[in-house]
């Protein structure tokens, strides 16, 4: 009964007062619910590239001097034997130097600038779960509301089914209608 009160007042708090209001609050629910998590899974996306981004420059830097050793060699064999020597640093640090480049295409790193922007998404990305977090336990709620409508009109159809199943059927005899 006290579920029931809080549901009748939930329906009143939000306006919703007939079945075409709840399934258009229940879609406006939906479509909010999709549009936030695509912003939280963007977020995300962005955030993941930024750790990335931080880890290649870690590796850039760590990796430099096996690159500038290379460039320090003018001679083609010993240059090979450097190369087969170190290829998997060489071939981190080729990987690394794409990455910041196509971040960075003028050259410059500016591992603040990628800071301040992780900050300023881990902020929006909590404001935006908090917000999906209300919208999608409001579609819940609607949701439940919905399923508990659909299970009394089902009942009050089963219901009417049976009192006609139910009722005494009364035959009529014939009668001998000759005279």
């Amino acid at each position: 009964l006290k579920e029931m009160n809080e549901t009748f007042n939930y329906l009143r708090a939000n306006g919703i007062y007939t079945l075409e209001d709840l399934e258009s609050r229940v879609s406006e629910h939906s479509a909010a619910t999709e549009s936030l998590k695509k912003t939280l899974d963007e977020q995300t996306a962005r955030m993941k590239a930024i750790k990335q981004l931080y880890d290649s420059s870690a590796a850039f830097q760590s990796l430099k001097p096996v690159y500038d050793g290379l460039q320090k060699i003018k001679f083609e064999k010993p240059r090979a034997k450097y190369k087969a020597e170190h290829a998997d640093e060489l071939k981190t640090f080729y990987a690394a130097r794409r990455k910041l480049t196509a971040e960075f295409p003028d050259g410059k790193v500016d591992m603040k600038k990628l800071s301040v922007e992780y900050d300023r998404l881990e902020r929006e990305h909590k404001e935006t779960y908090d917000e999906f977090k209300s919208v999608r336990d409001d579609l819940h709620r609607l949701l439940k509301v919905r399923s508990c409508i659909d299970t009394a009109i089902q009942n009050k159809g089963r219901t009417e089914e049976q009192m006609l199943q139910n009722r005494p059927q009364t035959r009529h005899k014939k009668e001998d209608m000759t005279l």
